[in-house]
């Protein structure tokens, strides 16, 4: 099957989000005519964010957090590379999932282009995961069983570090070529991992933690004693340069948001169970649930 790659067309990219930010009615904030720091002139911010149950999750939050303070936030849901070179060349104002290792081809194309506002996780770890009733414990327990798994792996987003990493990395380190990898999406995972769950038949996915998946299922996360899969991770907020230097007063916030793996774990199944169209609705419910954890970010009540 065709070999999709971490690395994209980022001239392609950079017009996807041209065109996403027109149909949608998206902008980039425009900058304070005064001094560095000041008070941006028109208070819109524009969060670009990927279909990831944490991303999706964390940018909702904000576009809550910030609609409480008076800002305008329009939230962009476009592909990996499109989030990265929109927000290096200030199309986006913000992206809340980036990666350095995950995504260490972006970081070395375009860090110097955009600004690290902070962590706000501190241990990503992503694998293969497959139920416990499997008994498979290690991606080295894959080998030789794919007619059990029907043939295939189910992945998410092609463009993903998680797929790269699998395609490129674990494929090989683990003799996996007689596995059949699904590029596929991640609601489309999880789809199909809800029904083999519930079936009680043997799946395996490309997961992470921290996911509320591990809550809802009986999942294991296979151990990666070869590395394939890069070791632990982090999450960094990032933010377009302009941005960065106009809205110090949202850096501020941002730069002391942090999240706990219960925390994380805990919203993310709030915005699951409220089901879609409804993830502010349930990011204002985490919100009065955990007013001092908002406070510590925000200062405000």
């Amino acid at each position: 099957m065709f070999r999709h790659r971490l690395t994209t067309n980022i001239v392609g990219a950079s017009l996807a989000l041209a065109t996403a930010i027109t149909v949608s009615g998206c902008g980039s904030s425009t900058p304070s005519s005064g001094a560095s720091g000041a008070e941006p002139a028109s208070k819109t911010v524009n969060i670009g964010y990927i279909a990831w149950d944490e991303n999706i999750a964390n940018s909702y939050l904000w576009k809550e957090l910030l609609e409480q303070q008076g800002y305008q936030v329009k939230l962009s849901q476009l592909e990996v590379a499109t989030l990265y070179s929109g927000v290096a060349d200030g199309q986006l104002d913000v992206f809340m999932a980036a990666t350095p290792k995950t995504h260490s081809d972006y970081w070395a194309r375009f860090d110097k282009k955009f600004t690290v506002v902070g962590q706000w996780y501190d241990t990503l770890t992503q694998a293969v995961a497959v139920p416990d009733y499997t008994g498979l414990k290690s991606m080295e327990d894959l080998k030789g069983k794919a007619n059990e798994f029907n043939d295939q792996i189910v992945g998410i987003e092609p463009g993903s570090g998680l797929m790269r990493q699998l395609h490129d990395n674990a494929v090989k380190d683990y003799d996996l070529a007689s596995y059949k990898i699904i590029d596929s999406s991640t609601p489309a995972m999880l789809a199909a991992l809800d029904k083999a769950v519930k079936a009680k038949k043997p799946i395996a996915v490309t997961l992470w933690q921290p996911h509320w998946a591990f809550s809802k299922y009986p999942m294991v996360l296979l151990e990666d004693p070869k590395g394939s899969f890069g070791g632990n991770d982090v999450y960094k907020t990032i933010a377009s340069k302009k941005f960065a230097e106009s809205n110090t007063k949202v850096m501020d916030e941002l730069k002391k948001f942090h999240m706990t793996p219960e925390q994380l774990q805990s919203l993310e199944l709030k915005i699951s169970g409220a089901g879609q169209g409804k993830e502010q609705e349930a990011v204002k419910a985490w919100i009065g649930e955990n007013q001092a954890v908002v406070k510590a970010w925000t200062g405000t009540n």
